[in-house]
Formats: C-alpha cells, sequence, structure tokens
C-alpha cells in the first residue's frame, strides 16, 4: 500500500484479488461493483443500504424552479446519478446481485429507495427487486414524518420503502426483540450537514440490532458519510464501507473512525484515479 497526502492509503494492484479480512472496520474509495466482486461468497452477515436515485429528469429548468430543486433535491458530487430507467434498473439488480452472492445465507439485505415518478407514471423499486437474485422478505414503511411539494399534483408521499431481502426465505438470523418496532417507523430525516442524503442513524441501527449478533460483519456498498458503519461499529460490530466520492470518504473518517480507520482507494469503473 502507498499513503498519499490525504492520509488515504492506494493499492497499486488494484486488479488483484482484494482480501476481506484486509478491508474489516474500513473505507474502501472505489466502485462498489468492482470491489465487491473480489469479496469471497457467503462472508457478509448484513447489508444495509441506500443507492442514488436516478432523480435527474426531475430537476427543474426554470429559473424559480431551478432554485427549488437546489434546495430540496439531491447533489452526489462524483456521482452524476443520471442514467436511463432501463440502465439504472439494470445496475440496481447488478449491485443487488453482488449483495446477495457475498451475504451469508443467514444473512440479510436492508436496501432503501422509493418510488420514482416521471410524467405521472410511478416506477416501483420493486420492478428490479424481482428481477434480481434476492428473496423478497419484506418491505418496511420509513415515515419521514414530512416533506416539501413544488406545485402538488398528487399526495404528499412522506414516507419511503426499506425493502428486507436475503438469499434464503428462512433461517436467517433474526433478533425477536426487534419486533416491537413493527413494520411502520417514523424517524425524522437527518440533516444534510455533511451528505445530502444521509441516513438518520436510527434506520440502521435498528437493522443492525435485528438481524446481526456482536461480531458480525456489516457492508454498506454506497456508504454516503458512513452512518451505517458508525453504527456497526458502535454496536460491536466488523464493518465495511465502500464510496466513490473521496470527499464523503473523509467524512467516514471523521464520523466513524478518529485515528483508527483504515482508507483504501480504488480505480472506479467510470475512470476515477487514485490519488497519489
Amino acid at each position: 500500500m502507498e499513503k498519499t497526502q490525504d492520509n488515504i492509503q492506494t493499492d497499486p494492484l488494484i486488479e488483484t484479488t482484494y482480501s476481506l479480512s484486509s478491508s474489516l472496520d474500513a473505507v474502501i474509495c472505489g466502485d462498489n461493483l468492482k470491489v465487491m466482486r473480489q469479496f469471497p461468497n457467503d462472508s457478509i452477515d448484513l447489508v444495509v443500504t441506500s443507492p442514488p436515485y436516478n432523480n435527474w429528469r426531475n430537476r427543474r429548468t426554470q429559473k424559480r424552479k431551478e432554485d427549488y430543486w437546489k434546495r430540496t433535491n439531491i447533489h452526489y458530487g462524483v456521482c452524476e446519478d443520471k442514467m436511463s430507467d432501463q440502465d439504472y434498473a439494470e445496475w440496481q439488480v447488478r449491485i443487488l446481485n453482488e449483495c446477495v452472492r457475498v451475504l451469508k445465507p443467514t444473512g440479510t439485505i436492508v436496501y432503501n429507495h422509493k418510488d420514482a415518478i416521471f410524467n405521472g407514471v410511478a416506477t416501483s423499486p420493486l420492478e428490479w427487486i424481482l428481477k434480481s437474485d434476492c428473496i423478497y422478505r419484506q418491505r418496511v414503511t420509513w415515515d419521514r414524518g414530512g416533506m416539501q411539494a413544488f406545485n402538488p399534483v398528487r399526495f404528499y408521499r412522506t414516507e419511503e420503502d426499506i425493502y428486507i431481502l436475503g438469499k434464503e426465505a428462512k433461517g436467517f438470523k433474526w433478533n425477536k426483540d426487534a419486533a416491537k418496532y413493527l413494520s411502520i417507523w417514523k424517524i425524522n430525516p437527518s440533516s444534510k450537514e455533511d451528505h445530502p442524503a444521509s441516513f438518520p442513524y436510527a434506520v440502521p441501527a435498528r437493522c443492525i440490532e435485528a438481524f446481526t449478533v456482536e461480531g458480525d460483519i456489516v457492508l454498506d456498498p454506497f456508504a454516503g458519510s458512513g452512518t451505517t458503519l458508525k453504527a456497526a461499529k458502535e454496536m460491536n460490530r466488523r464493518f465495511v464501507g465502500i464510496e466513490i466520492n473521496h470527499e464523503y470518504v473523509g467524512i467516514c473518517q471523521r464520523k466513524v473512525c478518529q485515528a483508527n480507520l483504515e482508507l483504501f482507494s480504488l480505480e472506479s469503473a467510470d475512470g476515477l484515479k487514485p490519488r497519489g
């Protein structure tokens, strides 16, 4: 490994087999598909993640609407979040298939997403979830408590979906005490100070409580600002984060590790080069 001025270690042999053991309690800066493909089968206990939503077509172009978009919507930095519906769905299927491959038979995938609406037509994430290799177990409703809307033409939607998926329909780890949370979670969204779409801490914390025990490995392939990783560490789980944006990796470092978190950098599929 080579040290950079940003205290992020770079791996010059990015095509070699990537060791999961060397990635534990760390954030890998790179393309999540490239990274996960180097992880062994049946190695992860829990995946908790929320991908970019591909909302680019909703962006306003009139000045008044554009200002509203800038105030209320999401910008991911190096990830443009601008794909055709078909390309996006196929990408998500590939992501989910890699997640389920690395998942243990006793493991669970927690996948946060929501319906996309364009030209009045709603598209559900179930359209690609059901095309993946995942077993669809349950959907939890995350009641965010409110939202802003510009010129509403339908009922305000104040919730998002949390899909509970897995490799097997039965025999997965489950803490029965977590049933107290029921299937509607009223949790206010977090502030956007460090990331435009970060989890509130309670979302990954409930999932970690429900589906893992101490010492288990939690993966977030869209690590963002590291809330899932922070919850895993504080609940005595091992964790692995993957994040393509160097800036957000730095936020993960400050949020999660203080002085102990190792950072690695891999070249992304989109040509993002490791800093050297």
